[in-house]
C-alpha cells in the first residue's frame, strides 16, 4: 500500500483527459446542502456549467436511467425534488417525510426509493405519478440504497441497527437482514449483482457481502469515518471516502487489500464513477469542491469548486 498526497487545487491536466469520445457528454449533479443548490458539472470540459436552486437542504442524489431527470432528497422540505435536466430547474417537489435522505431509482426507471431516516422505512414512489405506492419497514435510520442490476433486489444500509436489509422488488418486502460493521451508511453493488460493499462509519471499515445469500465475506479496514463507496475499472477497484481523514481508500477487490490512499478535499462524502468506468468524482463537504480521481493511475487529476456543503450522496452521474 502507498499513500499519495496531492494539493487540493485545480489541476487542468484533466481537460485533456476528458476529450476522448468515451468521456464525452455525461454530467455530474452534486447536491450542496448548505446553500440549497445542485451544481452541474460537464465532465467533457471539466467545469461546473450551472447551478440549480433546490430548497430543503438537498442531500441524496439519483439520476434517472434515461438521463432526463434528477431526483434529490430534501430533508428540510420533507421529501424530494425533481430536476428536469433540459430545463435545469426543479419541476416538482414531492412530500415524503422529514427523514428523507438516501434516494435511488430502479434500473428500469419505474420506481424511486427514498430512505426515511427518522421513521425506519423505505418509501416506494411511482416514477410516473410521483405518488407513494408502498412503505417498507426496515432497520433503524436507513441511509444508503442500491438496486441490483437485474432490478430484482433493493439493499438498504440501516445505520443505527448496524445492518443491511435485502428487499424483494416483486413483493416489496424484506426477505433478509444481516449485521455488518458499526453505523453502515453508503453502499454499492458490483456490475454482476454478486457483491455488496458497505462503508461502516463508526468501525472504520468496509463490509463485503455475497448478495445472493447475504453472507459476510470480509471486513476491510480503511481510515477515519468511511462514508460511501464506488467501483471502477471493471469492478477491480473499490474507492471509499474517509470523512475525517480527508482521503479516499482504494481497495483491490480481488485481494481485498487497501492498495492506495489518495488525499482529496476536507470531509469527503459522496462518491460516484463516471460512465467511462475510470474517473471517479468525490464531493468534499468542508472544501465545497469535487475531486476527480483517475482510478487507473491512482492520481487526483482535478479539483472543481462547487457549492457550500457539497454532499453528493448517491449515484450522481447522468447522460
Amino acid at each position: 500500500m502507498f499513500f499519495i498526497k496531492y494539493p487540493v487545487v485545480a489541476l487542468f491536466v484533466a481537460t485533456t483527459c476528458f476529450t476522448t469520445p468515451l468521456a464525452a457528454a455525461p454530467f455530474a449533479y452534486i447536491s450542496n446542502q448548505l446553500d440549497d443548490s445542485v451544481s452541474i458539472i460537464d465532465s467533457e470540459i471539466g467545469k461546473v456549467v450551472a447551478s440549480v436552486n433546490v430548497p430543503g437542504k438537498p442531500a441524496g442524489i439519483a439520476v434517472a436511467p434515461a438521463g432526463d431527470k434528477v431526483y434529490v432528497s430534501t430533508p428540510e422540505a420533507k421529501g424530494f425534488a425533481v430536476i428536469d435536466v433540459k430545463k435545469r430547474a426543479v419541476i416538482a417537489q414531492i412530500p415524503v417525510s422529514e427523514g428523507a435522505l438516501g434516494i435511488t431509482i430502479s434500473p428500469d426507471g419505474k420506481h424511486i426509493f427514498v430512505a426515511d431516516w427518522y421513521n425506519n422505512k423505505v418509501d416506494v414512489v411511482d416514477a410516473t405519478s410521483l405518488t407513494i405506492i408502498k412503505t417498507i419497514p426496515v432497520g433503524e435510520s436507513p441511509s444508503g440504497l442500491v438496486v441490483s442490476p437485474d432490478n430484482h433486489w433493493l439493499y438498504v444500509a440501516n445505520r443505527l441497527s448496524n445492518s443491511v436489509s435485502k428487499i424483494n422488488l416483486k413483493t416489496l418486502s424484506v426477505i433478509n437482514t444481516v449485521q455488518v460493521g458499526a453505523h453502515p451508511f453508503g453502499l454499492t453493488i458490483d456490475s454482476r449483482g454478486e457483491k455488496l460493499y458497505i462503508a461502516n462509519v463508526q468501525s472504520d471499515d468496509v463490509t463485503v457481502i455475497e448478495s445472493r445469500r447475504m453472507l459476510n465475506l470480509a471486513t476491510i479496514k480503511v481510515h477515519a469515518l468511511p462514508y460511501a463507496t464506488a467501483l471502477a475499472m471493471n469492478d477491480s477497484r473499490l474507492l471509499v471516502t474517509n470523512q475525517d481523514d480527508g482521503s479516499v481508500s482504494v481497495i483491490d477487490t480481488e485481494t481485498l487489500k487497501e492498495m492506495a490512499v489518495l488525499e482529496v478535499g476536507n470531509k469527503p462524502e459522496g462518491i460516484s464513477t463516471h460512465p467511462d468506468d475510470r474517473h471517479v468524482y468525490v464531493a468534499n463537504w468542508f472544501d465545497n469542491t469535487v475531486s476527480i480521481i483517475d482510478a487507473k493511475t491512482l492520481k487526483v487529476i482535478n479539483t472543481l469548486k462547487t457549492g457550500k456543503g457539497s454532499r453528493g450522496f448517491g449515484q450522481f452521474f447522468g447522460k
